[in-house]
């Protein structure tokens, strides 16, 4: 269990608890200054020999005189040790005079060697499908497709199926000391990533980001130190861990 209180007043908790082996709880609240509601949210895992199950609540509450909140539960059986296929179920009521509204979406997964591919479908007419593949030791690469389908007009009054969906291509490089991520969607967006380790404990990510349709661009720098332990860094002073030297 862990928590901080920021500068501002915001506190941030978290909790883990693991009943056995194949259970554990999650506890995530947040509580902004000046805010009117915060976020509570409660996890269970179960992770079995050939299924995993899942339960989360986010902002649960009875005090209303009845349930309120988001509860999502999710189910996932392995078919073949490739092949998996699972749903999950989604339940929610803002307050009590608001009517509960449910959605359910079902999903499947295969796992090879060297790639997978998942699809998802859900009840309001969305299709997700992702594909991943390890081209080699250090280079892999991914597609995710999104299509939705909603109706146009007044569906009485013979109103046409309206489709909308994206598709972004993305691939990952691994260098001796860098990473660098890039990816190109249909929406005229491309975007590249890049973590590069200057020394033992300093990391620098450079982001970049270009949109096509809206002519605008946008890039970032961010630098993060890790503590490293006192036997690590004895062996880095010493000279018994050599110094790699990137590409770029």
């Amino acid at each position: 269990m862990q928590g901080n209180i920021g500068s501002d007043g915001a506190l941030a908790a978290v909790a883990n608890y693991r009943w056995s082996s194949s259970l554990i709880s999650k506890a995530n609240v947040q509580i902004m200054p000046g805010s009117a509601q915060g976020l509570i949210q409660l996890d269970n895992d179960y992770t079995g020999s050939d299924f995993s199950a899942s339960l989360k609540a986010f902002n649960p509450s009875i005090l209303e005189g009845g349930l309120t909140g988001i509860f999502i539960g999710s189910y996932l059986q392995s078919i073949t040790p490739g092949l998996a296929l699972g749903l999950e179920a989604m339940w929610q009521r803002a307050g009590l005079g608001a009517k509960p509204e449910t959605a359910l979406s079902y999903c499947a997964r295969y796992k090879a060697d060297d790639w997978i591919a998942s699809a998802q479908l859900q009840a309001q007419g969305t299709i997700n499908a992702s594909f991943w593949k390890k081209l080699s030791d250090k280079v892999e690469a991914g597609v995710d497709m999104n299509l939705q389908f909603a109706p146009s007009g007044n569906p009485m009054m013979g109103g046409s199926l309206q489709r909308e969906g994206t598709t972004a291509i993305g691939a990952k490089y691994e260098f001796r000391a860098s990473t660098f991520r890039a990816q190109v969607d249909s929406d005229g967006k491309i975007s590249c990533l890049l973590e590069k380790r200057v020394a033992m404990p300093i990391s620098l990510t450079f982001a970049g980001e270009i949109d096509q349709v809206k002519q605008t661009a946008k890039i970032g720098l961010a630098v993060s130190f890790e503590m490293a332990s006192e036997e690590l860094m004895e062996q880095q002073e010493s000279g018994e861990l050599a110094s790699v030297s990137p590409p770029f």
